[in-house]
């Protein structure tokens, strides 16, 4: 029996066949290496490494300069109750040596703190600022021409400085202390500046504090002393490092050079000049009353840090006879 055409489409040949399947597309991606060449592959684009680089830099900077600003703020809240027991200026003298006890302010001699105030810095109870930022730019212009700074550090810069900061002069530290007392000011208040300014200046070789300086200079508590002890504790501030006790009280300079000048002339022009400074500002009961401060200190009761007591270990330094 012969093949059943009647299904296959007339090609005019019994013999039709069905074409071929078209050929699959390539496949990708392309073969391993023994199958073939590879097509061409797109060149990839080159990143610049520098550009990338330097972004990193920045970011990690703002990064560390926003944690630094954030731990300086939280400090300075707690300083609101917390009398810090060591500071960066003291790690830097050698803390191991230093003589430090706290006097609220509430019981420091009135006398003291005009004085320290018309020395160091008369318009801080009327700033609202914790610098004069004329007086600023003005330093900064004077540093950049090499020449002495024309106003000297006020007291909230000399504090953040003194708490947290190193003592060279480079501009970066000096910019470092402008933002940090301003944030210190607006944190803690004026008031709490100054009694920590009080008790973390130098006004020996190992002595930090008025209270400490009291009684090792002048054998009375920090309530008593007179516009002349607060004179002469000007005149150590300078250069403290070279200050000792004479053997029946009082204080001496060493016969050191300071600026060209020798340094026991720091006390004589601190009664010359100190006063001159009082009487320009009002003298010092306007000072206190723009300060907010009322009464005597010696009139206060008993409280709290009130260094009416010599401490032992100023006792011990005056009986050992050292400086």
């Amino acid at each position: 029996m012969g093949a059943d055409w009647s299904s296959a489409p007339y090609s005019g040949d019994p013999w039709y066949e069905q074409p071929a399947p078209p050929a699959a597309p390539p496949s990708w991606p392309p073969p391993p290496p023994g199958r073939g060449p590879l097509p061409p592959q797109p060149r990839p684009r080159r990143r610049r490494p520098g550009w990338r680089v330097l972004k990193r830099i920045v970011l990690f900077a703002v990064l560390g300069i926003l944690g630094l600003d954030l731990a300086a703020e939280g400090y300075f809240v707690s300083l609101r109750w917390v009398n810090p027991p060591i500071t960066a200026f003291m790690l830097e003298n050698g803390a191991g040596r230093n003589l430090h006890d706290y006097v609220a302010l509430t019981y420091v001699s009135r006398y003291m703190i005009a004085a320290t105030l018309a020395h160091e810095d008369a318009q801080l109870p009327t700033r609202f600022t914790g610098l004069d930022w004329d007086q600023w730019w003005d330093r900064v212009l004077a540093y950049s021409h090499d020449r002495k700074d024309p106003y000297g550090s006020p007291i909230p810069e000399q504090l953040s400085k003194n708490l947290l900061l190193y003592p060279s002069q480079d501009p970066v530290r000096k910019t470092l202390d402008a933002v940090l007392a301003e944030e210190l000011v607006h944190t803690i208040g004026k008031q709490r500046v100054l009694e920590l300014y009080l008790n973390e200046a130098q006004f020996g070789p190992h002595i930090y504090g008025v209270c400490d300086a009291a009684w090792y200079y002048f054998g009375e508590p920090p309530d008593h002393m007179s516009l002349d002890d607060a004179y002469q504790l000007m005149g150590v501030l300078p250069s403290p490092v070279h200050a000792h006790r004479l053997p029946g009280g009082g204080i001496d300079m060493n016969p050191a050079t300071y600026d060209g000048q020798v340094e026991n002339y720091l006390i004589p022009g601190a009664r010359r000049w100190v006063p001159i400074e009082l009487a320009r500002n009002g003298g010092w009961r306007k000072l206190m009353r723009e300060m907010g401060i009322t009464g005597q200190a010696h009139d206060e009761p008993n409280g709290p840090a009130s260094c009416r007591t010599m401490p032992q270990d100023i006792r011990q330094l005056i009986a050992s006879g050292r400086s």
